[in-house]
């Protein structure tokens, strides 16, 4: 079979300098599961990828960067994407994304017509190229099919502050996104729910998650921190339920730190906090290796988020599959998008009263046996069930079922 698979995933050491560089960073989960993804697709038996990128960076000045040259990125060992150059200026950029990838799958489409095994696979919902994959798969009897991790209707509403340009854009690039959300032969879904609220009726698979299970391998011998650390890396933003964390932990009793690694627009009262509590680490935003590393160092993980918010039926949290593969416990609240199975293997509350998350928290730091071993099976089950190639051979025979 004949895959041309779009997305924005590039080379690693790309993606660090870029986010080394940049004022406003690219966010780290995409890459992430892009590249466990296409490293999945590298060993499923007959399947022939062509990969195409549109480079996740901020548009100049948010990035150092005004032209995004074209070239070719090695992914993995045997899979390299093309990278459609771009002007990094509002509005060209997405012009030179949409007609530069229409460009290379009409060239895939016309020298593969007679091939009855073939489809495009597109990851996430990007309105200046869909609308291109879209019209050029109908034009040439391809089937079309789109990986969502965030549906459309909640796209760009993280954060209620800003420039008004910027809201401006989001709200345009969200109403695109929602006329053309149903205009997919199939889809790749997080979480059961996303289906009624993307395309109803249409074929779909669900996933939750993809574990490149070899991103801890140079880390096994790492050192648990004394004291012990509660840790939560991703975005800062109070959607998120970052307030909750900072909120819970002001209450623990526990001689422990807390860790934040990441940006969003709750940072400014994070920093106000640890000012008041030397107990409370603001990282900021780092590299990939060193969040790994502390997550193999911290003695509890966090992903503690508000569950009466709609969204969290629409989302399974990305961050969750790296927690647990790192073997440290996991307390996360239990949300609508994570399936029951995998609360055999993490500490959940259902509420977000933050006294009583607290006293849950104090008493699970005096259990450090029990801590070790529920990790350790946390580990297990997705190093098992979800890693990359389980997961990427389960969407392959979902699309090779449907072209």
């Amino acid at each position: 079979m004949k895959l041309f698979y779009f997305g924005s995933v590039c080379a690693q050491d790309v993606f660090n300098k870029t986010v080394s560089e940049s004022k406003t960073p690219p966010s780290a989960s995409a890459q992430n599961f892009e590249t466990a993804l296409l490293k999945g697709f590298s060993a499923c038996e007959n399947l022939n990828i062509t990969a195409v990128s549109a480079e996740s960076i901020a548009m100049y000045p948010g990035s150092n960067r005004i032209f995004l040259n074209k070239r070719l990125d090695a992914i993995v060992d045997n899979v390299h994407t093309n990278i459609v150059p771009a002007i990094n200026l509002p509005f060209i950029k997405q012009w030179c994304h949409g007609n530069g990838t229409a460009k290379l799958l009409k060239k895939w489409l016309k020298e593969n017509r007679d091939d009855s095994e073939k489809c495009v696979l597109s990851y996430g919902l990007y309105p200046a190229v869909a609308k291109k994959l879209q019209k050029l798969c109908k034009k040439y009897n391809c089937k079309c099919f789109c990986l969502i991790t965030d549906i459309p209707k909640t796209m760009f509403t993280y954060t209620t502050t800003g420039n008004p340009l910027k809201k401006l854009f989001g709200k345009a690039y969200r109403e695109s996104a929602v006329k053309l959300q149903s205009g997919f032969d199939g889809y790749v879904f997080l979480t059961e729910q996303m289906s009624d609220a993307v395309a109803p009726n249409k074929p779909y698979v669900v996933i939750e998650t993809i574990a490149d299970t070899e991103i801890f391998k140079s880390l096994e011998n790492t050192q648990k921190s004394n004291p012990p650390a509660l840790m939560y890396a991703g975005s800062l933003y109070k959607k998120f339920g970052v307030d909750l964390i900072v909120d819970m932990f002001k209450k623990v009793e526990a001689d422990c730190e807390l860790w934040l690694f990441g940006s969003g627009d709750y940072e400014d009262e994070i920093k106000k906090s640890a000012e008041i509590d030397n107990r409370i680490k603001f990282f900021g935003r780092v590299s990939r290796d060193t969040v790994l590393k502390a997550e193999k160092e911290a003695t509890l993980l966090l992903n503690l988020r508000n569950s009466d918010d709609t969204y969290t039926k629409y989302s399974f949290p990305s961050k969750m599959v790296e927690y647990m593969l790192s073997g440290t416990p996991l307390l996360t609240t239990a949300l609508d998008g994570i399936p029951e199975e995998y609360y055999s293997f993490v500490y959940s509350v259902n509420e977000n009263d933050t006294e009583k998350i607290a006293l849950l928290v104090d008493k699970i730091l005096k259990t450090p046996d029990e801590m070790q071993k529920l990790g350790e099976n946390a580990k297990n089950f997705v190093t098992e069930n979800k890693n990359c190639f389980v997961q990427a051979e389960k969407i392959r025979e979902f699309v090779s079922h449907n072209v």
